[in-house]
């Protein structure tokens, strides 16, 4: 069975507006030493506790995990590598800023093992940016991209994001072509619509009404003519937020949405073990107390077991285009999906949002701009 490494790294250079994850600005050379062997100690904790199999994945994600230097990033993947079992030819990503990373940082990256990079780009135009909080320009996209090529790492992401204060349809048909035309083209893309999550600075101008009310039907128009878009220039269309070249889907992100295992190390990071699905602290502090005390750092868990396995099979399947697989579903509960929500699908066949294929059950395209309130059914 698959198996994958999630790695939080929660530093930042600044916090962009919109962002909820946990992260930290202003934090020193020190803080960031210590939380290195922490992490490193945290993989320890596991590895004494449990067999783990082979992992082949292992993303970086942050925050921005280029916040760390050459040297703290080779301590971190050297020592990854050395304690935990890998498969033959794992993919190994790293989350970054394009305004964060120059050539001999990715040449770096890519020696001690780095062979994916997903670059966090959502926008080329610079009024979006300076909304967004972002400390990158279009032009460092680009830098970054061929930075990337010319380093060897041959599998680049990029995110993009969509319904915007102020941007219109054509605006983000500008966004989707000029990251098509890049010379160091993505072979995934993944598109994100903005929320704007409570106590982040976004949300704040907007309730004090500095921000416009953006038009509730124009992230559907988008959301559309990405999915048109992108199927032209040849990309899968493989979740709901995700598309690849083919061969270029995230190996990783995979794990999550097919319920497989993955350990989930860092302040803030989740994972899900032996049936366990658990989060661990955000309080930086407590975190690296709890590690050194040779505690895991979890603030909650739950195993997952009976109907709730059931509901996350579908709500988590059903983002993948594929679906659910029946074979799947029987072979893990020993009942079809008809037998346990037999009312739900009918009702949601009905309604035209999902649709029967060969496999099992997936959401068609009118469900796709209402996946939120179908995955409710599930639960």
């Amino acid at each position: 069975m698959a198996f994958g490494v999630y790695v939080h790294i929660p530093f930042c250079v600044r916090r962009c507006h919109y962002c909820d994850f946990v992260s930290f600005e202003g934090m020193g050379a020190g803080d960031k030493d210590g939380y290195v062997r922490a992490l490193l100690s945290e993989v320890d904790l596991y590895m004494e506790s449990m067999d783990l199999p082979a992992a082949d994945s292992l993303y970086l994600g942050g925050g921005t995990p280029t916040c760390l230097t050459g040297a703290q990033l080779a301590a971190l993947l050297e020592g990854l590598r050395r304690k935990l079992r890998w498969s033959p030819d794992p993919e190994w990503t790293v989350e970054a800023n394009p305004g964060a990373v120059d050539a001999e940082l990715l040449r770096r990256l890519r020696d001690l093992g780095v062979n994916r990079l997903s670059l966090g780009v959502q926008s080329f135009d610079p009024a979006m940016l300076r909304l967004l909080g972002r400390i990158h320009s279009a032009r460092q996209v680009y830098e970054a991209a061929a930075q990337a090529r010319r380093a060897g790492i041959e599998r680049l992401s990029v995110d993009l994001m969509y319904g915007l204060p102020g941007q219109s349809l054509a605006h983000w048909e500008t966004t989707l072509e000029r990251a098509l035309e890049m010379t160091a083209a993505p072979g995934h893309i993944s598109l994100y619509e903005l929320n704007l999550e409570p106590g982040t600075r976004m949300k704040r101008w907007y309730d004090r009404g500095l921000l416009p009310r953006t038009d509730p039907d124009m992230g559907y128009e988008q959301y559309a003519l990405a999915i048109d878009r992108l199927a032209q220039a040849g990309y899968g269309h493989y979740e709901i937020s995700n598309f690849a070249k083919p061969g270029y889907e995230s190996r990783h992100n995979l794990l999550y949405w097919r319920r497989r295992p993955y350990l989930g190390a860092g302040a803030g990071a989740s994972g899900y073990l032996n049936g366990i699905r658990y989060a661990n602290t955000d309080d930086f502090s407590l975190y690296l107390r709890q590690v050194r005390a040779g505690e895991k750092p979890r603030a909650s868990e739950e195993r997952v077991t009976g109907k709730l396995a059931m509901a996350e099979m579908m709500f988590l399947g059903l983002r993948l285009r594929s679906g659910v697989s029946r074979k799947d579903f029987c072979g893990e509960f020993g009942q079809t999906p008809e037998a346990v929500y037999g009312e739900e699908i009918a009702d949601l066949r009905g309604a035209g949002l999902l649709r029967e294929n060969a496999e099992g059950y997936a959401l068609t395209r009118k469900g796709l701009f209402v996946a939120s309130d179908v995955m409710t059914r599930f639960v």
